[in-house]
């Protein structure tokens, strides 16, 4: 299967399954403590290209080369990262993965004053349309900007033009990290996920995070968005915009910088000091 995120007439980063003789076809369900389904889990090796994405009931199928005999992690915003043993998996049984959640300490904040969201990361250079193509859901690349917040921010609106979609209905995952050295940190205690139905005309979404998120001054974060559910095969156009990004794949480790990205604006509450 070919999956693509395409900067149209630009760059194409094509991601190609290849073929192999003997392999280790494992299926499983992603459950957390309670028993409830976990949606959307990345699942894969460190740093290697083999991974996939759990679908929206926490089912996931992942075929594995003979060669690799690592140990499979699973990882979500809201949950610690869980590590399954080669000896676990390695018959290819089916497997039912528990999660446990993670831990997390709300920030207290007080909102400045001045009652009305200034923008955290602005319009830059608009470039050409930027898309996602694929079939069901989307290989776990991400794809967007890096900014430095100047001051300390709690977020309120993430901005997002859609120019056109072709899919039936597709699911957007938004995240965003903290940029420690060459770490993506991230910074969410739990997913942003947003359902888009089909159009021809160009759409603005306006994302509301329900969760506090706090952005401090002279920190460096990444925000990106991708396609981690749909229909059928499809193609997602967004504006795009002159400014450094990164495409980063989620399930296998890797990241490649871009002069180019979607034209995610983020918006929010300076915080008292």
């Amino acid at each position: 299967m070919k999956k693509t995120l395409v900067f149209a007439m630009l760059i194409t980063i094509i991601t190609v399954a290849s073929p192999v003789s003997a392999q280790t076809i494992v299926k499983g369900h992603v459950v957390n403590e309670r028993g409830e389904t976990v949606e959307y889990v990345s699942i894969g090796f460190d740093e290697d290209s083999v991974g996939t994405i759990s679908d929206a009931n926490g089912n996931f199928e992942l075929e594995i080369p003979a060669n690799r005999k690592n140990d499979l992690v699973f990882t979500h915003v809201s949950f610690q990262k869980t590590i399954i043993p080669y000896e676990t998996y390695a018959n290819g049984q089916q497997l039912t993965v528990t999660m446990k959640d993670k831990m997390v300490e709300l920030a207290e904040v007080v909102v400045g004053k001045k009652n009305k969201p200034q923008k955290i990361v602005g319009k830059a250079i608009s470039g050409p349309v930027a898309s996602f193509r694929g079939k069901g859901k989307i290989d776990g690349t991400e794809w967007g900007p890096v900014f430095k917040s100047k001051k300390d921010y709690v977020i309120s609106d993430i901005l997002l033009t859609v120019k056109g979609i072709s899919y039936q209905w597709c699911v957007l995952s938004f995240n965003i990290y903290e940029i420690q050295g060459g770490k993506f940190v991230n910074i969410l205690n739990k997913p942003i996920y947003h359902r888009i139905e089909k159009s021809n005309s160009k759409q603005r979404l306006d994302i509301q995070p329900e969760e506090t998120i706090v952005l401090r001054g002279k920190r460096k974060y990444y925000i990106s968005v991708m396609v981690v559910d749909s229909d059928r095969y499809g193609i997602l156009d967004m504006q795009s915009q002159f400014k450094t990004s990164y495409a980063r794949n989620i399930t296998k480790g890797k990241k490649r910088k871009l002069p180019i990205g979607p034209a995610i604006m983020v918006q929010g509450y300076e915080i008292e000091k």
